[in-house]
């Protein structure tokens, strides 16, 4: 009876994983493709994301802008990553927010079928200008998730930040807490393969 109860806990935890599958870090290469194909034989190189009313949400008030992000994607990997640059118009409450220090290097993990994670990195930051804010943030605990055209809301695909956090880095009167509520959409079509 003894040794049931010390190994019940062991396989229990096994069953676990065998279960639940594998994790993030361990998924498979990552792919932006411009057709459904596993593997990938047609690599996207240029993706073009926009994004309307993205909007950042702080402690001392929120503010809305439209949002681009034009990026290359390098080489296959697990992650992918995507270097480019985020620019901003249309912001409300007479604010700016502009990229410093660029490019913006993102993350792109796979993590199922036309599904995947995608976050920040320390590169490069944003530096937002309001009536009432003046401060830098950094992207390297923003974390998203992005979705191939099969799943996605848009018809060519997308990455959903929802309440993402940002680091905040220097600058004065800037709340405690901030975070990124976008959707970027992209213009043409990448499909999330490997």
């Amino acid at each position: 009876m003894k040794i049931v109860k010390a190994v019940l806990p062991v396989v229990i935890v096994v069953l676990a994983f065998a279960l639940l599958g594998p994790t993030a870090a361990m998924a498979e290469t990552t792919a932006l493709c411009t057709v459904d194909q596993v593997p990938c034989n047609s690599l996207v190189t240029h993706t073009h994301y926009k994004s309307e009313s993205l909007q950042l949400l702080t402690t001392l008030g929120d503010y809305k802008c439209d949002g681009l992000y034009l990026a290359n994607v390098l080489l296959l990997g697990s992650p992918q990553l995507l270097e480019g640059e985020f620019s901003y118009s249309n912001c409300d409450k007479g604010c700016t927010r502009e990229e410093i220090n660029g490019p913006v290097l993102l993350n792109l993990l796979k993590t199922g079928h036309e599904t995947a994670v995608i976050e920040g990195t320390e590169v490069a930051e944003v530096k937002v200008k309001c009536s009432f804010l003046n401060c830098v943030y950094s992207f390297s605990e923003l974390t998203g998730t992005a979705k191939g055209p099969l799943l996605a809301k848009s018809s060519n695909g997308e990455f959903v930040f929802n309440e993402a956090l940002l680091v905040h880095v220097s600058g004065s009167l800037c709340p405690s807490t901030s975070r990124l509520d976008a959707t970027y959409t992209l213009l043409s079509p990448a499909y999330i393969s490997s």
